[in-house]
Parts: C-alpha cells; structure tokens; sequence
C-alpha cells in the first residue's frame, strides 16, 4: 500500500506541461517572480542539457499568429524561437470551384510577416528549456495529478509519481492538460460538443514549385484543405496540410498508399503549388467543438484545448489559448498587488470577464467559418460568396478579417513586472480623496467626478443611468451642451427627425424612467419590416411573430425622447447642466495633476477624472484630443421629411435598396391616423441635390415612383433637409481619463437605422463598468474601466458597422454576377425561418 505524504505548497500548481501549461508558468514567472510555482506532466522532460532539436519532414506544426509572436518576444524568447521558423508572407482564402477569394499580405500592412508556422518539437523544447531555468518552477515529470480536491482556502493535488505519492497545496490549480482533460472529467465538469462529423489528416507535404511563404485556406465541398508554408526560405518546397474531410471518407483517404494519397490531394487543391510528390506520415483527429460548461471555481482554472477546443481551420487554438494565459497572468498580478489570493473566486471571475469577449469572438469565428463553407444550403453559398467578395473589395472587413486571424483584434495586455499601472497603492488613494471631492461647503464648485460633454439623445441617456444607480449619488456629473434648450416637441406636426427603437433601447430607456412619459407623448410600434431589391425581384419580410414578440421596435421622434431625458436629468440632484457652452480646449490628466480639465467657451474652466465625449459626429473633444479615425464620403445624401400616403402604413417599416441608394418608409401615427410616415431616402450627390430643388408635388410623385406605389400614391410633404453620409469610426474609444461614445465613436450609414441604438448601447457598457468601479472602490481615473468598456463595444460596432458597409456596396453593384448573387441570397434567406429569426434576435437586441 503506498503511503501518502504532505510535500510541499505552491503558490500556484500547473497540470499540463504541453505549450500551454509551459507557456503559462514562462508568462507566471517573469511576471511574478516571488510566487513558488509548480508544473506537472505525465511524460517525462529531458533535461535542458540533453535537449537536441532536428527538423524534421514527419513534425506536426503550429501556426503562431502575429499577436502570438508579440507576446513570445515581450517574453524573450523570440530570438531563440525564430532560427526554426517560416514566416507567412500571404494568407490566400479561397472557394474551389469559384472564382472569389482574398489575400492577407503581410506588405500591404507593412508587416515582416502574416504569422509564422513553427514545428511543435522545436517550439516545445524552446518552452520547457526556459521553464526549467527559472529558479521559482518546480517541474514534476511522470507525475499525474490522481485527485483535485477544492478546499475553502486552497486546492489539495493527490499526485503519483513512480511509486510514490503525495500531497500537493495550492492556492490555483490550473487545468491544461488537453481537450479529453481527465481532471475535467473527475471534478464533474460538463461540456458542450458539437461533432463536426469531420476528421482532420494532419501530415506534411512535398510538391514542385516554392511555397513563396504562401499559407493557403481553401473551401472544398468536402471541407477545408489548408497548407502552412515550412522550412526557412520562401524557396522551400514543403508545407504542413491540415485536410479536413467526413469522417467516413476520411477513413478511405488514410488507408490510400502515398502516391493515391497525393493524387487524391491534387484532385481537391488543384495545381496552385505545382504537382504534390511527396507526403510524410499521416495522423487523423476527429473534429469537433468542445466547450466546458465552467472555466473557473474556486481555486481552479482551465486553460487550453480543456476550456476550449477549437476546429483547426483557422489555426485559433494555441493563439487563443495564450491570449487566455496572459490575461490570467495580468489578472493575478492585479490581484497580489491587491494583497488577495490567486485562487479567490472574485480574482478569477474578473479574468474570465476580461477575456470572455475575445473568446466568444474568436470561437464564433471559428465554428461559422467551417460550418459556413462546409454547407451546401443555397442561402449559405450566396452568403459565402458574398464574404468572399466583401474580403476583397471592402477594407473594413478585410481589415477585421486581418485583424482576428492574427489575433490582433483583442485588447492589449499589461502583464510584465517592470511596467506599473498608472498609479500606486498610494497614488489611488490620492486619486480617489480627489475625485470624490470633500463634504466641506468650501469644496471648488468646477470640480466634478465625471463631465459628459454633448446632452442630446446618447449623453443624456449616459447621465441618467449613471446618476441613478446608488453607487453614485454623491458623485457630481457635469453635462455640457453647446446648443440652447432642446427642440421643442409638438403635438401638431411630426418632427423631421426620427429614431427606430429596438427592444434594448426601450429597456434602457425604462430603466431611466422615461419610457411611460415617452409613450404617452407619440410613439409608433411596427410589428414588420418588409425589403426588396429595387433591381430585382427578391424581398425579404420579417415579422415579430416570427420571434414571439409584440412588435419589431417602435419609431419615436428625437425631440420626444431628448425632452423627456431632460426632464429627467433635473430630477437627479447629482446632474449639473451646463449649457449654451462650448469646449474651447482639453487638457489630459498628467501625474502632477491626475484630472482632466475642460477649458469652456465661456472662460470657465471644470475638472474630473473622467470625461466623456457624446458630442455628436462632428465631435469638438474627439478633435481636440486627436483621436485617429477613418472615414470615407459615401458621396450621397439622405433625404429626411415626413409624408402622407394614400393608404395606411400597416404598422410596418419598409425599405427599398435602389443602386442610388437605400428608400426607407418609417411608420408613424398620430390619433390613431397610421397614414404618415417618415423617409430617409439616401440618393447619390447630385440627385439629391436635384430632389431638394423640385417642388412639392414633383417631389411626392418622384417618392411614389421610387417607392413603386406601395402605399399608394404619396400625398403631401413635409420640409426636406439633405445631410451628407459619411463613414467615421475612431481606431479606438479610450485615451487615459477620456472615452468616447455614439456618434462621437462610430458614425454609420443610415440604412437599417441602427446608428443610435449603438449609442445606447455604448451607455449601457460604460455605465455598467462606472458602477463596478465605484462599488469597488476603484477610483474613476483607473485606466482599466475604460478598457473593459472598449472591449465590449469596439469589436461589436466595427461588426456592425462592416455589415451595414457590405450591403450598401452589395445593393450599389449593378453587375449582372452580384445582383444574381443578392437576389438569388434574398430569396432563399427569406424561406429559412432559422436565419431569419437570428438576424431579427440580433437587430432587437435580445437573445
């Protein structure tokens, strides 16, 4: 009977030494080398000393994305790792048996390389050779961890070795030891799986031209084929393949000889590497998507293929898996400087609140791409042909395409010992005394905790939820407006200016205390949306009762809501509105004096830790703090007025996308009269200018004519006004004390109205994390606020925004191939009630 013994106690145990565990401890020890670390491993490691490395044609290889390698080099161990590396210079994505595709080159974004292609054995043995020369890991090879046991205030490790065993105490046990995670199993924690029905054949392959550090992805009917350039000259002539098939043919694939094998490959890759004439030995895995149930408990945290286990068809698992081993390290960094165990469970919620954004992106990403191009469903080939042709012809998406596959897309982390955050313990106390201000009647009246600088729909909004939640009564807000009193709303005669609600706005605005006294000003709930191609013969219809729902959203005009959130605003005695007054200048926060300061038009001069830009598209404190942006002129216009029509608008929201530009009908109602609505005609420059200059009634029959009658003839007008369409949105939302939000953030085409609901969406984001900083107690100046609001809304919006992009160029395109391509994509996503009720979901803004 052997004897269990109490052996030593850790700080933090590692169980798993494959890249991820011996990634994770490398990361622990340069981050905190005070902490006794332990890694664990079933197989044994060679000694440092005994390690020798060959390449090998048979080696398994990893694609390490461009994030990846920034974080091995802010590691050290880069210039080791690359004397075994092959760079990729292009990415090439394509669909066989069509003729779309896109290119990632890493020139165009002046880079040195897309990503590199690393052999496992080499990256390995760089790995565990670091890790055994660090003087706080303590490696255990041919040990297994027999039972983990939770306690209150740590975690127990039955651990075999040999014939011995013993007892190991920590206070974080880390789980990495792969996507079948025995220790996963044995604490009862769940999964969720998603078989594929696939097999990957992961070898490597000879063929007769270079590979030029080309990595290609290529879509099959059967499934991806993807080749990873290898060997340390662009002249080489072998690649990694990972060739993913049905399971069943996968079978008959292995059992081929080598030269039927690569005539196989040939048949399905085609010729773009030249003639294939030599393939390594062979390994399968099935394929599937295996999620844990839980990430995290008390004391215990899983990493890797055990938390996630990805597809490989986009070579995501390793890069994610290390992005989730730097946010922990930064996580538990925070923590100790906060003098609370690793293992606490509030320490390691934060971390999984931190990175959960980047993994549900990142494994989104993943699993619609492979089930994206591996269906042979109509709507899903127009969908994908229309991807492809975006990943050309549109930077944005290209861009974000880019930025997500070399993992550049999430946040920065902030992990090493030798950079501090942006004060000490003792700075945030001084922070904090400052921010709060004093009790004392002598406390300068110009000092405030957070200015909001713009008091329309968005700012309004963000004083609101932020001035009502408890954590913030005796916060002072600042609101400043440069504009007189708000428009005042009429009862007789609809406002030119509307906003379509969707279901999270309303929320919003309920929450508030708006909404009631909204409702009973004007309001117009529409219960379906109905589009066609102007240039075709598809429509597409929605209904809400497709989605269970009373209606669709509701159509209010701007003064309705701005009118009722002011009356609001001077219900809170923590709200300071000040206004006619402009920003004249913004001066940062700076370590001798950690507020920012807000120079006025009027001479005057406020304060806070905190200032937030929600003025507008045109935003003055956006220009003056030079946050980089990109934008572009649509060169078009839309049209807005209000309309009487023939017929009623049966509560519904029409839309009618035209090569000149979208048509959109909005619905509203007066008295129970549902025959007026209001347009937002979007036209091309110079018919623009020519709608605004006819006449009333030319101008109605005009509308009816591009309106193909729908309801009749259009009868009556309102004043038209023209605003210019611009894309803008800012490379980033956040510099140290200053964020910005709505349109001051991202100004998108009007076409599917979403541009305001972002907004509010962005009021919600950040005023959630200001109330968790302030029941923290993390004083408002703190930088990381301002990142986790970012990292909610900045891929959200840049999602939105390259969507609504792609169908302004898809419903632009007048070519014979591309409207064959929507039209054929419309009708078939109008038959699949699926779809349609995730595209509905989404636009609502529910589950």
């Amino acid at each position: 009977m052997n004897v269990v013994i109490q052996k030593d106690t850790f700080d933090i145990v590692i169980i798993g030494g494959g890249m991820v565990g011996a990634s994770l401890a490398s990361l622990l020890s340069a981050s905190q080398p005070q902490l006794r670390i332990a890694l664990i491993e079933a197989q044994a490691f060679a000694r440092a000393d005994e390690m020798h490395f060959q390449p090998s044609f048979d080696a398994r290889s990893t694609a390490l994305a461009y994030g990846t390698v920034a974080i091995l080099r802010e590691l050290g161990l880069w210039d080791l790792l690359q004397q075994h590396i092959t760079p990729i210079a292009q990415v090439h994505v394509s669909d066989r048996g069509h003729f779309l595709g896109g290119v990632i080159d890493a020139k165009e974004n002046n880079l040195d390389a897309v990503g590199y292609v690393v052999e496992n054995a080499w990256l390995g043995k760089v790995l565990l050779e670091h890790v055994q020369a660090q003087h706080n890991i303590q490696c255990f090879a041919s040990s297994t961890v027999t039972a983990l046991t939770p306690q209150q205030d740590c975690a127990l490790l039955n651990v075999k070795t040999n014939a011995q065993e013993f007892l190991i105490k920590t206070s974080l046990a880390v789980i990495a030891d792969g996507g079948d995670s025995p220790l996963r199993k044995s604490l009862g924690i769940g999964t969720q799986v998603r078989a594929y029905g696939q097999t990957a054949i992961i070898t490597n392959v000879e063929f007769s031209e270079p590979h030029h550090g080309v990595a290609y992805e290529r879509f099959t009917a059967d499934g991806p084929v993807a080749l990873l350039p290898l060997g340390e000259s662009n002249s080489a002539q072998q690649s990694a393949l990972v060739w993913t098939l049905p399971a069943a043919q996968a079978d008959q694939i292995l059992a081929l000889n080598d030269a039927d094998f690569l005539i196989q490959l040939q048949e399905r890759f085609g010729f773009r590497v030249g003639r294939f004439n030599r393939v390594a030995k062979r390994f399968s895995y099935p394929l599937q998507l295996v999620l844990a149930e839980e990430q995290i408990r008390s004391h215990l945290v899983l990493l890797g293929n055990a938390a996630h286990f990805l597809h490989p068809v986009a070579g995501q698992g390793f890069n994610l898996a290390l992005r989730d081993c730097v946010c922990l390290v930064e996580t538990l960094r925070e923590a100790i400087a906060e003098k609370k165990s690793p293992g606490d469970l509030t320490v390691l919620q934060s971390y999984l609140h931190k990175q959960s954004l980047d993994q549900q992106i990142t494994i989104e990403f993943s699993d619609k791409l492979v089930r994206l191009f591996s269906s042979d469903q109509l709507p899903l080939i127009a969908m994908r042909h229309l991807g492809l042709l975006s990943l050309e012809s549109i930077p944005l998406i290209k861009n974000q395409f880019i930025a997500q596959t070399m993992g550049t897309a999430g946040r920065q982390f902030r992990w090493k010992l030798d950079e501090v955050n942006s004060a000490s313990v003792g700075d945030e106390e001084i922070i904090d005394s400052c921010l709060r201000g004093s009790d004392d009647e002598s406390a300068n009246n110009s000092e405030f905790d957070v200015i909001i600088v713009g008091a329309g729909l968005v700012g309004a909004s963000l004083a609101c939820t932020i001035a009502q939640t408890d954590a913030a009564q005796n916060l002072r807000i600042a609101v400043i407006e440069a504009g007189s009193d708000v428009q005042h709303f009429s009862g007789d005669h609809f406002d030119p200016r509307v906003v379509a609600l969707t279901h999270a706005s309303q929320k919003l605005l309920a929450d508030i205390g708006c909404w009631d006294d909204i409702v009973a000003q004007r309001v117009c709930a529409y219960r379906e949306m109905k589009v066609w191609d102007g240039e075709g013969t598809a429509a597409i219809e929605f209904d809400c009762a497709e989605v269970h729902q009373s209606h669709l959203g509701h159509i209010i005009e701007n003064s309705v809501i701005v009118n009722q959130l002011r009356v609001r605003m001077a219900q809170h005695n923590n709200i300071f509105l000040i206004q006619p007054v402009a920003v004249a200048q913004v001066i940062p926060a700076q370590a001798e004096f950690p507020r920012v300061r807000v120079q006025l038009s009027n001479g005057n001069e406020i304060t806070a830790p905190l200032l937030i830009a929600a003025d507008g598209a045109q935003s003055k404190v956006r220009e003056l703090t030079e946050f980089s942006t990109r934008e572009w002129e649509y060169g078009q216009q839309a049209i807005i007025t209000t309309v009487r029509t023939e017929r009623p608008h049966e509560f519904t929201a029409w839309q009618r996308f035209m090569h000149t530009g979208p048509l959109a009908f909005l619905p509203l109602q007066h008295n129970g009269d549902a025959h007026s609505c209001s347009i937002v005609w979007s036209a091309e420059d110079d018919l623009a200018s020519e709608l605004i200059a006819l006449n009333d009634e030319d101008f109605c029959a005009r509308l009816t004519s591009a309106f193909e009658a729908r309801l009749g003839r259009v009868i009556a007008c309102d004043k038209r006004y023209a605003i210019p369409l611009r894309q803008r949105h800012a490379t980033s939302y956040i510099q140290p004390g200053i964020a910005l939000v709505g349109d001051a953030a991202h100004n998108i085409h009007p076409l599917a109205g979403q541009g305001v609901n972002l907004g509010l969406l962005d009021v919600i984001a950040l005023a959630q994390e200001i109330e968790r900083a302030l029941t923290r107690a993390i004083p408002l100046a703190d930088y990381s606020i301002l990142r986790r609001y970012q990292r909610q809304r900045l891929a959200s919006n840049l999602g939105m925004m390259s969507a609504m992009e792609g169908f302004k160029r898809l419903f632009g395109n007048r070519t014979l191939a591309v409207n064959w391509l929507r039209n054929t994509g419309m009708r078939q996503l109008n038959s699949v009630s699926a779809i349609k009720k995730i595209i509905i979901n989404t636009a609502l803004g529910v589950s």
